[in-house]
């Protein structure tokens, strides 16, 4: 009975143990300010001197397809494949991480093998810093900056900044036409909390960089950290 059960054992660290040699686990692609999709292509190969199956795989993001060409799962020794992952980018700027899990047979259900990560750059043509406004209740309810930076190689015009909630006013100020621009958001109280959202509209030839969103915040003031008490 012992015998079988270090058979059993070996076997499953045998089989666990098979994996896939990737050329690259992360893949870093850079993306036009107008792109809607990229795809990033992940080589691999079987080195080991068993077959390696795949069981399963994942994206973490709906935003990301990824497929197995020719839907291939078993791979013999010195076979070789490739996963692909297209990223639907319409949604995003700046730097974004979305990774692909990959089950072997054998892994355990929270352990996948391997991860790989689809990294993509997306340029920022209107930079909003900071995107979010925030005012502690009783705090003074003083004017709080925003600053757009342009960063298209052609100017970008704010055509109107806009808020429903009636807490918070904004006031545009230009600091340079099509280049840079600042709104002062202020808050008519800070006795109570809330929440409200203002619009920026811009004239940017991308459609989606053309609108975005500053967040105005009145919130409780956060509880400050216990001090140690010193010993005597």
């Amino acid at each position: 009975m012992k015998t079988v059960l270090l058979c059993w054992i070996a076997a499953s660290l045998t089989l666990s143990a098979a994996s896939l040699k990737f050329e690259e686990m992360t893949k870093e692609i850079r993306a036009d300010a107008d792109a809607r999709s990229v795809v990033a292509d992940f080589n691999f190969k079987n080195e080991t001197a068993e077959d390696v199956i795949i069981d399963r795989y994942d994206a973490a993001c709906t935003c990301i397809n990824a497929q197995i060409k020719g839907s291939k799962l078993v791979y013999k020794p010195g076979e070789t494949g490739v996963i692909r992952a297209a990223f639907d980018t319409s949604l995003f700027s700046g730097t974004e991480d979305k990774s692909v899990a990959v089950w072997l047979k054998g892994d355990p259900t929270d352990k996948p093998s391997i991860l790989l990560t689809t990294r993509v750059i997306i340029p920022v043509l209107v930079e909003v810093e900071p995107k979010t406004l925030i005012w502690e209740t009783g705090e003074k309810a003083a004017p709080k900056t925003v600053t757009l930076t342009m960063k298209h190689s052609e100017p970008i015009r704010v055509k109107a900044v806009t808020g429903a909630d009636s807490r918070f006013t904004q006031e545009l100020k230009v600091i340079e036409e099509g280049k840079k621009y600042e709104v002062l958001v202020t808050p008519a109280s800070t006795d109570k909390v809330g929440m409200g959202v203002i619009h920026v509209e811009t004239d940017c030839s991308v459609q989606r960089h053309r609108s975005h969103r500053i967040f105005s915040v009145v919130r409780h003031a956060l509880p400050k950290p216990a001090q140690a008490v010193a010993k005597p």
